[in-house]
């Protein structure tokens, strides 16, 4: 196999997961990535007011039903850097809260109490969630153009729509239940709720974005035998009797390959391979934007490591994955912003108003600073009809394979979906090329 060298563009989660599964495979693989740190959109930056800290531009979790993305980081021997957390912690405005955990019940029972303890939910909104999931088990989503049609014609109340199920679809597809695709969104409450006893569990990264994919994983590839290379954009795909031969990057470099994996968005890619159809194939995918806003208080306010907000602007409250006791630094997640319709300076002073409602602690503690980022590129929108869209992962054309979360594994855009998609890129390729 030493006689192949395959050529990974894009040193995302999809670009990492290739990699590795290349040179597990005993394939030369070279991982190229233009920005200076591996990781993609899953980044830190350094706050200049504690400089060499890093903070998490957008939080970036994983589920126990996450099982690619895990069994990567075991076999790279990382699964100590993602934490878990058995129990989801939801809070209403004055500091109520639920613990969401597993029973010893087998599943799907085993999250029957913790659905009944939501004190944010009343007897007709659970019974109408238990009906409607036993459905959604049993017969899927039927002919319904939406999820939120679905959810009315499963008689859901406004208040379980609202506090439930749109708190975990705006989460997990970055859009409410009323647009979104029915087949996505009953992908996540199955594998997310019931199809083991730890699916819903968040593992959350033990260290900040950056040291997880850059630093721990990269180094782990470099061991394993990949040359990693970042600031090193590629310009060009380079052809030889009409397949992928190598590429040439904006530095002048110019490297041969018997194959090549494309792991970057869709414009890109569709872009290296001008006199493809991939362009029209995924021309109605449209990017979504979430936002994180960041605030640094004098001390601590959330008592637990996260939060899901009931009734928030924001749906998630992490703190840092390093905090020490007492250390002030918060950080909310705004899925669904782009339906918001408010700049950054009004988006802050909302999840502010939400921080005093949610957190009772902040009201006597001091705000020294916040920080808005919003992640413009962070997924794609899913409306009705959108897998038709998503091309296959995997062989795209000759001496090509194709990667990312976009593409069509039937996750939607997540660390999970990339990683699954890289998976299959080089196993296409490795088969194509005898490996």
């Amino acid at each position: 196999m030493a006689k192949h060298h395959v050529i990974v563009i894009g040193g995302g989660v999809a670009g990492i997961a290739a990699a590795w599964e290349l040179a597990r495979s005993g394939c030369l693989t070279t991982l190229l990535e233009a920005r200076p740190v591996l990781g993609g959109r899953a980044r830190s930056f350094r706050d200049p007011v504690q400089p060499g800290r890093l903070f998490d531009s957008c939080q970036h979790v994983a589920m126990g039903c996450c099982t690619a993305l895990l069994e990567l980081f075991r076999q790279a021997g990382l699964s100590r850097l993602f934490k878990p957390n058995p129990v989801i912690h939801f809070i209403t405005p004055g500091g109520g809260r639920s613990r969401f955990e597993a029973s010893p019940l087998p599943p799907p029972a085993h999250l029957a109490w913790a659905f009944l303890g939501l004190h944010h939910l009343g007897w007709a909104d659970k019974a109408g969630i238990a009906r409607a999931m036993a459905s959604l088990a049993a017969a899927g989503t039927g002919e319904a153009a939406t999820f939120g049609d679905w959810l009315a014609a499963t008689r859901q109340t406004p208040n379980a729509i609202r506090h439930f199920w749109d708190l975990v679809i705006v989460s997990a597809l970055n859009q409410p239940a009323a647009a979104a695709c029915p087949r996505l969104a009953r992908k996540v409450f199955i594998d997310g709720f019931l199809a083991s006893r730890d699916a819903h569990e968040l593992r959350l990264p033990a260290i900040p974005l950056e040291d997880l994919f850059h630093r721990e994983m990269g180094g782990s590839l470099a061991r394993a035998g990949v040359r990693v290379l970042t600031d090193t954009p590629c310009r060009e795909l380079l052809l030889a009797e009409g397949r992928a031969a190598g590429v040439a990057c904006r530095n002048g470099q110019r490297m041969q390959a018997t194959g090549v994996i494309l792991a970057i968005p869709w414009e890109r890619a569709a872009g290296l391979l001008p006199g493809h159809g991939l362009a029209s194939e995924a021309q109605p995918l449209e990017r979504a934007a979430i936002a994180a806003v960041h605030f640094w208080f004098d001390r601590r306010v959330l008592p637990t490591p996260h939060a899901a907000l009931v009734g928030g602007t924001a749906q998630w409250l992490f703190r840092h994955p390093q905090a020490e006791p007492g250390d002030g630094y918060l950080q909310a997640v705004v899925s669904g912003v782009d339906d918001l319709g408010l700049d950054n300076s009004s988006l802050a002073e909302a999840v502010k108003a939400d921080i005093g409602r949610f957190c009772p602690a902040s009201r006597k503690a001091g705000l020294n600073r916040i920080r808005v980022v919003r992640e413009h590129f962070a997924t794609f929108r899913v409306p009705p009809g959108i897998e038709r869209h998503r091309p296959a992962p995997g062989w795209l054309a000759p001496g090509v394979s194709l990667a990312g979360d976009w593409t069509g594994t039937g996750w939607p855009a997540t660390m999970e979906g990339a990683c699954r998609s890289g998976l299959e890129a080089a196993r296409a390729l490795l088969a194509r090329q005898g490996g």
